[in-house]
């Protein structure tokens, strides 16, 4: 039995008619190349300075480098709450101010008060929901996710107040090399897993390309038809399913000895990206190989901070990257899987835990 990893194409959640409202909205080919269109759109601004959450996915920094902008860190609590006083003291005239919603969590009332107030005064906001979909509300001045994370489809679709298209329309024509390798990964990988007929270390290799040529293709204007798919997804019922899969995960894997949930309650609203939890960092990486070995297929958020020179120096960051796992909820997986990945979790948590001792 297989859990999680990566998406294959999957016609069950395809709708007649679109169902999602996306005007105003502009289409690329991911949250990176959405990110470098707003590290431009800051530089011409004349902003020199972008305020980061110290816990955060490295690959955020090599997006907005390019724009030549400075990064200072604010501290994120193990709860993934931020640090609003520590915040408040560094923000001066001339920043940008990036915040996460984790796992696709908006952040408490207080600190979404706290990014408004900051807003009146001239700092403008950059809301990433690369983990969050479409959720129903954002704030920031800028508003990008990342749907290659949710579905088997690419594509980032960014919102800002700001005219964007004289930016965007510097990179018209440019050819989207990595979407024909992932579409053929994708249509392999569901034979793959639904039925054994395919080479995993071809498409291994197969998906390792594409990745590749997604760190490197830049900013590309999003392909309609990815457009046209992910704009007739049923995304109401995608989250309703994810929903119900964190819920149930969040009691079995919650009462597990020794794996604490982040998050033991689910606002309305939210679209789980996945249920993360902190693992003793001891035993981290051997319960998660021991998965890998049943075929449960887990992530990581983000053990490159320890080795980024701009994030390593952070320790609270580092422990927290090197303690969390996140496991699967997404709409793919069915009661039974969840079941499997529980009764697995705890084996391998438990035999770590022994032989530890």
């Amino acid at each position: 039995m297989f859990v999680g990893g990566e998406f294959y194409y999957d016609g069950r959640w395809m709708t007649a008619q679109p169902d999602l409202d996306t005007s105003g909205m502009y289409f690329l080919n991911g949250g990176q190349a959405c990110l470098r269109v707003i590290g431009e759109s800051l530089r011409e601004m004349g902003f020199q300075r972008v305020l980061l959450p110290a816990y955060l996915c490295p690959s955020i920094i090599r997006a907005l480098e390019p724009a030549g902008l400075q990064f200072a860190f604010y501290e994120v609590g193990w709860d993934l709450s931020i640090n609003i006083d520590q915040a408040a003291r560094m923000v001066t005239e001339g920043d940008a101010f990036y915040f996460i919603n984790y796992f696709g969590f908006s952040p408490a009332l207080s600190v979404q008060f706290f990014i408004r107030n900051l807003q009146q005064h001239g700092i403008l906001v950059i809301e990433d929901n690369a983990q969050a979909g479409f959720p129903p509300e954002s704030i920031g001045d800028f508003v990008f996710n990342s749907l290659r994370k949710q579905v088997p489809y690419d594509g980032g679709y960014l919102k800002s107040r700001f005219d964007l298209q004289p930016i965007i329309s510097r990179y018209s024509g440019k050819p989207n090399r990595r979407l024909p390798l992932i579409r053929a990964y994708r249509q392999r990988l569901a034979g793959y897993l639904l039925s054994g007929g395919d080479d995993r270390e071809e498409l291994q290799a197969l998906y390792e390309q594409a990745e590749k040529l997604y760190g490197t293709d830049g900013v590309v204007c999003g392909d309609l038809s990815e457009r046209e798919c992910i704009e007739h997804l049923d995304w109401k019922g995608i989250r309703q399913i994810r929903r119900e899969n964190f819920l149930y995960l969040l009691e079995q894997a919650g009462s597990v000895p020794g794996v604490t949930p982040i998050f033991t309650r689910l606002p309305e609203g939210v679209s789980p990206y996945g249920l993360p939890v902190y693992l003793d960092p001891s035993i981290r990486d051997r319960v998660l190989d021991s998965l890998g070995d049943a075929e449960i297929s887990l992530l990581v958020h983000w053990d490159e901070i320890a080795a980024h020179p701009l994030t390593r120096t952070n320790r609270q960051a580092v422990e927290m990257a090197g303690s969390m796992l996140t496991l699967p909820v997404d709409q793919r997986i069915n009661r039974k899987q969840l079941d499997y990945l529980a009764v697995k979790l705890a084996g391998a948590v438990a035999a770590c835990q022994q032989f530890t001792g």
